[in-house]
């Protein structure tokens, strides 16, 4: 099966938001379906006790800035299981601050015992977060890594 015919049946999906792809001809037979998104997280804040002397006045304080809201997702083009090594007693392939391309293989994935290499794929920049862990299942469309 030629990894290629996936990748742009993943990228059809992904670029017209189809749930669910089949496909078939004589000598090959796909169907690809979206798997379900994690649930939104809800994250409490804890308001700090009120201060009992009198306040004092103070610079306005800046709002803080997301870097990573701007990032670039490069995505699993196919389930399978993430490597983020070559091999167990090697360095992984990108981390934090790393400039990758279309060129710079991120990360290796395992699917029906056959490792694919994973590129950015029209990305350019530096890693800002990596966001699987090695050895970690990934469905289609998970995040990856993020590049700013």
């Amino acid at each position: 099966m030629d990894i290629k015919i996936i990748k742009e049946l993943t990228r059809l999906m992904r670029d017209n938001e189809l749930v669910e792809l089949e496909v078939e001809s004589k000598e090959l037979k796909v169907k690809l379906k979206k798997g379900h998104e994690a649930a939104p997280q809800v994250v409490h804040v804890a308001q700090p006790a009120p201060v009992a002397h009198a306040p004092t006045a103070a610079a306005p304080v800046a709002a803080p800035v997301d870097e990573l809201a701007n990032a670039r997702k490069i995505i699993s083009p196919i389930p399978g299981t993430v490597y983020l090594k070559p091999n167990p007693d090697t360095a992984n392939f990108v981390q934090v601050g790393t400039v990758v391309d279309e060129t710079k293989v991120v990360c290796l994935i395992e699917a029906m015992k056959v490792f694919n290499e994973i590129k950015p794929e029209g990305i350019k920049g530096t890693i800002k977060k990596v966001c699987v862990e090695d050895g970690q299942a990934v469905e289609y469309g998970t995040v990856l890594f993020l590049v700013g």
